[in-house]
């Protein structure tokens, strides 16, 4: 076997695995349908998120400043200015809820605001004239049952122990402060901060609204149960289309196919725009007019390498016949024999 040879059968083993075409444009198509239907998807879940988160942080923000409002800043600001912490070894942070209707009055206030806007979780707070430490005030747990909540006077520090929430309350003491998506131990929450102020405008506490975040999660979920059996359904019809464009596709070529394959045996008879007919000039109809311009002339020269040779082989049998002619003349005994029969024929004469 020849280098030639030996390289030509490497290229048709490394090529031997076949791979139809309709099925490679299924996969092109199908891998640019993945990546279009899950950047939409992801868009569509993040638009979704953000948009419920915004307009959560916008209930939130009105709730607040609307809870701080309704919050009498006189009585407030006597709970936490005369009413002493309640010693509560029972409790973890030691300390109680007092037995006063100032604090009953603040905490109604607050369960009013939870039963008003479902979820929320309110409390209030101060800032202690003498150390400029924050305290916690009142909270809606202590109507609920069990009480629950922070405990009336607890330093803040103490259970917000991050700079970043401790500033942000501290800022909420003077105006409107929101507290971006957070987690704790007790889940994931965000909060917003307003300002409790008294008839001169000065602030004597602040009311703080944690609210959870179950809520996006609830909408991240229902956005994902109605939008991606949607996108499903519609990606897989879309494949569905492009399989039957594929196969629409492929079905003239393999008729070419098989079309050439006649042609290499000979067979130059056919029609070709028969075989790939459609209502508008394409590719597929410029490849088969080529095919059949090759055709025809590849039967021209066939027809006309056959006269070619015919003619040939005529003027070859002509010459051999000459040539054998011409040996049998100028053969020495042709001469003798030609001699004798002049002889012969000059007594016959005589």
């Amino acid at each position: 076997m020849t280098k030639e040879q030996e390289s030509a059968t490497e290229v048709k083993d490394k090529h031997s695995y076949r791979f139809a075409l309709r099925w490679k444009l299924l996969v092109a198509f199908a891998s640019a349908f993945t990546l279009v239907f899950a950047g939409i998807a992801i868009w569509i879940v993040m638009y979704s998120v953000d948009t419920a988160q915004d307009r959560l942080v916008d209930q939130l923000d009105s709730t607040a400043v609307g809870a701080a409002s309704v919050i009498n800043a006189d009585d407030f600001e006597e709970l936490v200015s005369t009413v002493p912490p309640v010693i509560d070894p029972s409790s973890s942070s030691g300390l109680g809820y007092p037995d006063n209707p100032l604090y009953l009055a603040s905490a109604q206030s607050l369960m009013n605001v939870h039963k008003t806007v479902a979820e929320s979780q309110p409390y209030t707070f101060f800032r202690d004239d003498t150390n400029g430490e924050i305290f916690f005030a009142t909270s809606y747990g202590y109507l609920a049952d069990p009480q629950f909540g922070v405990q009336f006077k607890v330093p803040l520090d103490s259970i917000a122990s991050d700079e970043l929430t401790y500033g942000l309350m501290q800022r909420g003491l003077t105006e409107l402060t929101n507290q971006p998506a957070y987690t704790d131990e007790y889940g994931s929450w965000i909060s917003a901060y307003a300002p409790i102020l008294n008839d001169q405008g000065d602030s004597v506490g602040a009311i703080g609204i944690d609210f959870p975040l179950a809520y996006v999660d609830q909408v991240r979920n229902d956005v994902l149960r109605t939008v991606i059996p949607v996108l499903l359904v519609v990606y897989f019809l879309l494949l569905g289309v492009v399989l039957l464009i594929s196969i629409r596709i492929v079905g003239p070529l393999k008729r070419l196919t098989a079309a050439t394959r006649r042609m290499a045996d000979g067979e130059y008879d056919f029609d070709l725009y028969g075989i790939v007919s459609s209502s508008f000039r394409d590719e597929i109809y410029d490849l088969a007019e080529s095919f059949q311009d090759m055709a025809r002339k590849v039967a021209a020269r066939e027809k006309s390498l056959s006269q070619e040779v015919q003619r040939l082989k005529i003027e070859i049998d002509h010459t051999r016949r000459e040539e054998s002619v011409r040996e049998i003349t100028e053969n020495d005994d042709f001469a003798g024999l030609a001699e004798r029969a002049r002889v012969l024929r000059e007594r016959m004469k005589e």
